[in-house]
């Protein structure tokens, strides 16, 4: 929350990026200003399992947050569908991020966009092949309810069978089970989704000709917050916004020896073996005292420490041999007749010993438990699971005369002990033995305990493994089938490229070579800038739009945007380069400015033809009646008018052709220091006479005291005079108050004119048009006006725009440089 006296840092200044208005606005909303995210759209935003806002769109809020001095009232909502349904009733003033449609645009204004994202078409791996849309029309596809791509797909392609879902992680859930063909989402969601949610039957099939723009959403009755909020944006750098998305959307995966559980494994190990060597060495010099007394026990310990360094040591096993072998040592080491082991999350075994041999090929029958701790062998581990304990019964009958929880066809149980695996605070494994020959006493314990730990590290161990393995593997097939071109530069060698990037580029294979040869002349010194940068691995986000010809000279021209970061690859400094061909969409940009220019020309001519067609149709009348009275013999007093009307005509057509040559090449501006106000003023006496014949009452607010400006009079003049008339017109015909203020004053650096009126004001949809050439609403006008006066201005190096008034009328705003010497001095 701002405070007053509180010192807020702007991206590396003290000075508060917001006016004293919008300043005093925002402090009076503190706390007040309703946010509504989208809800379950993970990574870009949602809520945790405790209520918490998250994700990167929530990154960016709290660091608005924190640059503009304030916070923000969140409100969870259930559905995208509702956010837009409580903004439509202003219930909620503003949407975190949203994609700007037309119909949104009738209630909500937009900042600029905090970032783009493309979407996804989603199948499962049994689908082959790239997808596109025109191949989809079989396939019932989910699409999120209310989002921008889903009114989009509905609009541009009706014959697809778009299905509306929940969420992304709804859809996705689908289309892994079966009851969807396909989605389509936005790539971060669906690779955090995938990785989230570990979907491993789901692959990214293709892109869609539809890209999202996210930028924040605010209610258009509120102005001030958007301009609060545009400024808000514009205060995150470049670097936050790269750390937040590479935050929140990873495509690799730390390696197993980066991983400090990895290192406490082996630490842990490691000190195991201390612990027994030193236990070895205590017992050793015990033995040495009782030689003749304890030989047979000294060669079973060698047998027990045997049997924990060849567990140690079986690095290559399966975890079914692991584990039956650490049951079987356990029996053996023990000299029991039976052992079990079950975990809390897998099967386990019962192994019974047959044979009464003591040789080493002896016979075991084994039997599978049930999922988890099985109820029917509760009797052998039912104790220990209670206690977390240790437990050792070597008079069985007495503790258990019914037999209670043994398994069938087990035989009598005299004696046994089990062994728990607690970690944190949970039994994750419970082992036994049993029928032990003599009493089962603390050194059994002690061996079957270590014997079960080592055995649950190397089962946790090989588990991390190959859980390791099945992500990096997901990642790469995911690296491997994007449609973004992904090459790593390392030491100034290119270590990795994607298929992608080897289509896209071709032969040229850039970032390993110098050769300049296929790179369009124009974009040479550019790309060496960028190789410059990725091989000295320059910090910074670099990026580069370039054109080349993969097959050599004479081949088709390919457009490529390559976006280079630093990264560390393996343990090393290394660059990132995500590479996309843009041909196509230049050539429609291309297509697009033609069109553009086309239009344009258009409109010009048939302004200027709509302006001749008028006289000189007065001027075939004109002819044809004169021919008449030539033909008639009148006298030539009864000709003269005709040849008058003529003339008048010819005028019209001359000044319409003039009006045209000034403003196609005006004459360059005679600037000179000029008070302003004296050329408004000659403008308002000029126009006096025609104000005062239409009622129309006018205020002046000029500053006297205003510097100089560099300008040329009779054309600022001009644009006051324009303006003035434009704004009399206007009020021509309205019914109620009738009123022009003249303004001048003195804002930053510049001169501002300003001229409101209290009429209609001018429509938002025309605002944008109002100063092009021949653009006019008014019957009997050229057009051309408004568009001279913004000729004039942006030759003086101003601007000019157009507002609503504090009265609901128009506003013309016309801002002139002010002059140099003026500049921080008092008028």
């Amino acid at each position: 929350m701002f405070l007053p006296g509180r010192s807020l840092v702007y991206a590396g200044t003290q000075v508060d990026p917001l006016t004293s208005e919008e300043r005093q606005w925002l402090t009076e909303h503190d706390g007040k200003i309703r946010l509504a995210p989208s809800p379950n759209w993970e990574p870009l935003e949602f809520f945790d399992k405790n209520g918490v806002y998250n994700g990167m769109v929530a990154d960016y809020m709290h660091l608005l947050e924190e640059r503009l001095g304030f916070q923000f009232d969140v409100i969870k909502i259930n559905t995208w569908e509702n956010v837009l349904t409580l903004a439509r009733r202003r219930e909620v003033d503003l949407i975190s991020v949203a994609h700007q449609t037309r119909e949104r645009g009738k209630y909500l204004d937009w900042t600029p966009p905090l970032f783009t994202l493309s979407n996804t078409i989603i199948v499962k791996k049994s689908v082959s092949g790239v997808l596109s849309l025109g191949r989809m029309r079989h396939m019932s596809i989910g699409v999120p309810a209310g989002y921008a791509v889903y009114q989009y797909l509905k609009g541009t392609y009706p014959d697809l069978n778009l299905v509306p879902v929940s969420s992304g992680r709804e859809g996705m859930r689908m289309v892994s089970f079966g009851e969807l063909d396909a989605m389509i989402m936005e790539v971060p969601n669906a690779l955090f989704v995938i990785e989230n949610q570990q979907i491993t039957n789901l692959r990214l099939a293709g892109t869609i000709d539809f890209k999202v723009e996210l930028g924040i959403a605010t209610r258009n009755d509120w102005p001030l917050l958007g301009t609060i909020m545009a400024k808000g944006v514009a205060l995150i750098t470049p670097e936050e916004r790269a750390a937040i998305y590479e935050k929140w959307v990873r495509l690799e995966q730390t390696p197993f020896y980066r991983n400090p559980t990895f290192w406490t494994v082996v630490a842990s190990m490691l000190l195991m073996v201390v612990v027994v060597m030193a236990a070895v060495i205590a017992i050793n010099r015990t033995l040495k005292m009782q030689v003749a007394q304890r030989t047979e026990e000294l060669r079973f310990n060698e047998k027990r420490l045997e049997a924990l360094l060849q567990l140690n040591q079986m690095t290559d096993a399966s975890l079914d041999e692991i584990m039956a072998f650490a049951v079987q040592e356990a029996v053996k080491l023990t000299r029991s007749r039976f052992g079990y082991l079950a975990f809390a999350d897998s099967t386990g075994w019962l192994f019974t010993l047959n044979s009464l041999s003591s040789s080493s090929s002896r016979d075991w029958t084994s039997r599978r438990t049930p999922e988890g701790f099985p109820h029917a062998y509760k009797g052998l581990w039912g104790n220990a699971l209670t206690t977390q304990a240790p437990v050792i019964t070597n008079d069985y009958l007495t503790s258990n005369p019914k037999m209670a929880g043994i398994p069938d066809g087990m035989g009598s149980v005299v004696r046994y002990m089990n062994i728990p695996v607690v970690r944190q605070g949970e039994v994750v494994v419970v082992a036994g033995v049993g029928n032990k020959h003599v009493p089962y006493d603390t050194a059994d314990q002690r061996q079957v305990t270590l014997l079960m730990a080592g055995m649950w590290r190397m089962v946790q161990r090989r588990r991390s493994e190959e859980a390791l393995k099945q992500s990096e593997k997901r990642f790469r097939d995911l690296v491997e089938s994007a449609l973004t071109g992904i090459t790593i530069v390392q030491a100034g060698q290119v270590v990795y490229s994607n298929p992608e990037q080897k289509r896209i580029m071709g032969l040229l294979m850039p970032f390993s070579t110098e050769n300049y040869e296929s790179i369009h002349p124009d974009d040479v010194e550019a790309v060496k800038a960028f190789y410059g940068a990725i091989y000295a691995a320059t910090p910074g986000l670099h990026e580069l739009e370039f054109r080349f010809t993969a097959e050599g000279d004479g081949g088709p021209l390919t457009w490529v945007n390559c976006r280079a970061n630093p990264i560390e690859h393996q343990g090393e400094a290394a660059m990132l380069i995500n590479s996309m061909d843009i041909t196509r969409a230049k050539e429609l940009e291309r297509l697009l400015v033609t069109q553009e220019k086309m239009a344009a020309l258009g409109h010009v001519a048939a302004g200027i033809a709509h302006e001749i067609r008028n006289p000189l149709s007065g001027i075939n009348i004109y002819m044809s009646t004169l021919e008449k009275r030539m033909t008639a013999g009148r006298a030539i007093s009864e000709i003269e008018p005709v040849f008058r009307q003529i003339r008048s005509a010819s005028g019209k057509i001359e000044s319409v052709i003039r009006r045209v040559m000034n403003f196609s090449k005006p004459c360059e501006p005679k600037i000179v220091l000029t008070q302003i106000n004296k050329p408004v003023r000659e403008a308002l006496a000029l126009s006096m006479m025609i104000l005062t014949k239409s009622n129309i009452h006018v205020e002046q607010q000029m500053d006297e005291a205003l510097p100089l400006c560099q300008a040329e009079a009779q054309l600022i003049e001009e644009v006051a005079l324009n303006l003035i008339t434009n704004a009399a017109t206007a009020l021509k015909a309205w019914p109620w108050e009738k009123r022009i203020r003249v303004s001048t004053f003195q804002r930053d650096s510049t001169i501002v004119l300003q001229v409101e009126d209290t009429g209609p004001g001018v429509p938002r949809e025309e605002r944008d048009r109002i100063f092009e050439p021949f653009f006019t609403t008014k019957n009997n006008s050229t057009g051309i006006g408004l568009s001279l006066c913004h000729r004039i201005v942006t030759d003086h190096g101003g601007s000019i725009r157009v507002e609503d008034s504090e009265s609901g009328g128009a506003c013309f705003v016309v801002t002139l440089p002010m002059d140099s010497v003026s500049v921080g001095q008092p008028g």
